[in-house]
């Protein structure tokens, strides 16, 4: 894989995603935190669709990325159909771990859905 392949971002609908190019380590990990944060978005999904591996440190760090934006009331989808890339990030999440899906159209979806409920809740906390 080269090294110029960065992780790209775009907002859907208020969600952010975020298409990994290829395997997670550190220095794919800066790059997703980084783009989640210009992003600002507390709802996000993370297309690893491509990864096969997911370096231990780096599931770790997705996971405390999950926690941060589900304390903004929000949260990570992250969408892959490597069995191996789940259980990397399952085995070392704690709490509320992220959602999986196999496609990102299922992601957007629960995303989106999830984006809904909390606008609907910020509302009806508003006029109460």
């Amino acid at each position: 894989m080269s090294n110029d392949v960065t992780v790209q971002s775009r907002d859907f609908g208020g969600c952010t995603i975020l298409t990994v190019p290829g395997d997670v380590d550190a220095g794919k990990v800066h790059e997703i935190h980084g783009a989640a944060a210009a992003a600002e978005s507390q709802h996000v999904v993370l297309d690893l669709g491509k990864a096969r591996v997911v370096h231990p440190t780096a599931a770790s760090a997705l996971v405390d990325l999950h926690h941060r934006i589900q304390a903004r009331g929000g949260g990570v989808c992250i969408v892959t159909r490597e069995i191996g890339v789940r259980s990397q990030v399952q085995q070392v999440a704690t709490g509320s771990p992220p959602h999986f899906y196999d496609e990102i159209g299922d992601a957007l979806e629960a995303s989106m859905s999830a984006r809904q409920a909390s606008l609907s809740d910020t509302w009806a906390d508003a006029v109460s």
